[in-house]
């Protein structure tokens, strides 16, 4: 990986070599999402709380990591491996056969329960090693904001390309082995694991990062006083209005989009009395379906803003569990047709879901500058993985604490009435409440094309030592609506720069 001028051309093998790092990141947890607690309930044994619990405790302590990550990732340059391999490049190079391995050996069967939360937690640790300097990739590589549209756009079509794979090749898998042969989850995490090292080392090859200057003479910096300095970096964040409102946004799709994962295959095949196989069908049209609305999605961003954008995909959520739970209270006929009307309802959901979030958030880093006159995008990667995966966390703790109250049987193709009651409650009540949290925070978005274009020229303007005086009264007044603060108090006149100033000083003293 190298440094690069972020104004010369972004060429498609850097588009795809970029958008391929999605097929570890969304591709990854596509797998884990649909089938990791399926196999762990009815092939591995595992109680629905067991397995609960694994998922929790290895997200949550992963939340923890991820911020302290996003600061190594922001400071590795500082040393000399970071300045030979890149602050973002060495983590790819690095990661990518230690993704490999620990996904593989997820996946073997007749493990204890401890074994499988090691497990889980190793790859958590690989997977956060390579997402969070990945997830700091289009705001390194461009600042238009058409190109980074095309970069999460093409990142997606990845991503959904790998969720297609992730839905249909254990339904084949099982298909060709039996359905009580747990081998078939083994063979799958084997051909995942090789490919995601490949996209891995891809992006070490073939993207790169903002030129940082370095100066070797200067003091270290003090361990403790990093500590403290990231932990004023990571509360300060939320002293940008739009990266709130992200949050909550971000919230409230994905925690509900991990919530319908985790229940959805539950869902088609005991609620509504489908085949394991079947339901692998339906899954992998859904994710086809998301795969081809990437398109229409980076279209409604670019006309209609992020904040519209994200209302309509949320809406398509909405409708799509509203005909999955219609197909159970009703038993309606022709229901095996009807849930793949209601899996296209969901993977038009779904794209947008993923797109419109991802999209934001790599705008956010902008905003941030205009506040402190400085570059955060690390930091905002671990805060925003730490909060979702925190949250994640106890939501998915809960289904399946939930799922065992209500009797799961383990290693059971059939269920009784009441863990089809939970399933139902879970999959309808759970969804939905996240789903509508995310569309009430983004009520208030103002993040546009036109209104990031008038940031990005303001920050240009006050780097090419303009006077804040001189600003004009509606660059003014869009600056202030995304940032939340008064204008007399960006470009580092406020507590977030001074602290963070005072902070830096005081370690290398």
């Amino acid at each position: 990986m190298i440094n690069r001028d972020m104004d010369k051309p972004i060429k498609l093998k850097n588009m795809l070599a970029y958008g391929g790092g999605d097929f570890f990141g969304g591709g990854s947890f596509a797998v884990l999402g649909l089938w990791l607690m399926f196999f762990y309930t009815t092939y591995a044994g595992l109680s629905p709380a067991q397995a609960g619990a694994i998922i929790a405790i290895a997200r949550l302590l992963d939340a923890f990591f991820d911020p302290l990550m996003g600061y190594v990732t922001d400071n590795f340059y500082r040393t000399r491996i970071g300045q030979k391999y890149g602050r973002r490049g060495f983590f790819f190079l690095f990661g990518g056969p230690l993704v490999m391995f620990t996904y593989i050996i997820m996946w073997i069967n007749g493990m204890g329960f401890f074994y499988y939360l090691s497990t889980y937690i190793l790859f958590y640790v690989a997977y956060t090693l390579v997402i969070v300097p990945y997830e700091t990739l289009a705001a390194e590589m461009t600042n238009d904001f058409k190109e980074r549209s095309k970069l999460t756009g093409i990142r997606m079509f990845f991503s959904t390309g790998a969720g297609i794979l992730a839905a249909w090749l254990p339904g084949r898998i099982i298909n060709f082995l039996g359905d009580s042969n747990p081998s078939s989850f083994l063979y799958m995490g084997v051909i995942f694991g090789v490919l995601f090292a490949v996209v891995i080392l891809c992006l070490y090859l073939f993207t790169w990062e903002r030129p940082i200057a370095f100066d070797p003479d200067s003091p270290r910096k003090d361990f403790s006083q990093d500590m403290k300095h990231l932990f004023r970096s990571l509360i300060s964040t939320f002293q940008l209005r739009t990266f709130r409102q992200h949050v909550g946004m971000y919230l409230g799709a994905y925690v509900a989009l991990d919530v319908l994962g985790a229940i959805l295959a539950y869902y088609i095949i005991f609620v509504l009395g489908e085949t394991p196989v079947n339901a692998s069908n339906a899954l992998t049209f859904m994710t086809i379906v998301q795969f081809l609305c990437v398109a229409l999605f980076i279209t409604l961003c670019i006309k209609f803003g992020n904040g519209k954008s994200y209302k309509i995909a949320q809406s398509f959520m909405l409708l799509s569990v509203a005909l999955f739970l219609a197909i159970h209270f009703f038993a309606l006929p022709y229901s095996s047709w009807l849930v793949y009307v209601a899996a296209l309802l969901m993977g038009i959901g779904r794209s947008g879901t993923y797109y419109v979030c991802w999209n934001i958030y790599s705008f956010i880093p902008d905003i941030d500058e205009m506040l402190t006159g400085k570059r955060r995008e690390g930091i905002f990667a671990g805060v925003m993985t730490f909060v979702r995966k925190a949250v994640q966390a106890l939501a998915l703790f809960l289904v399946g604490v939930i799922l065992q109250y209500y009797g799961f049987v383990a290693k059971s193709m059939s269920q009784g009435p009441e863990t089809i009651h939970g399933i139902v409650m879970v999959f309808g009540v759970g969804s939905v409440a996240f789903l509508t949290f995310g569309i009430l925070c983004s009520l208030k978005f103002r993040l546009t094309q036109k209104n990031h274009a008038v940031l990005v020229d303001e920050i240009s303007r006050l780097k090419n030592n303009g006077s804040k005086k001189n600003v004009t009264p509606e660059t003014k007044e869009i600056v202030e609506l995304l940032t939340g603060w008064d204008y007399e108090y960006l470009w580092g006149n406020n507590k977030v720069s001074r602290e963070d100033t005072s902070l830096s000083k005081a370690s290398q003293s």
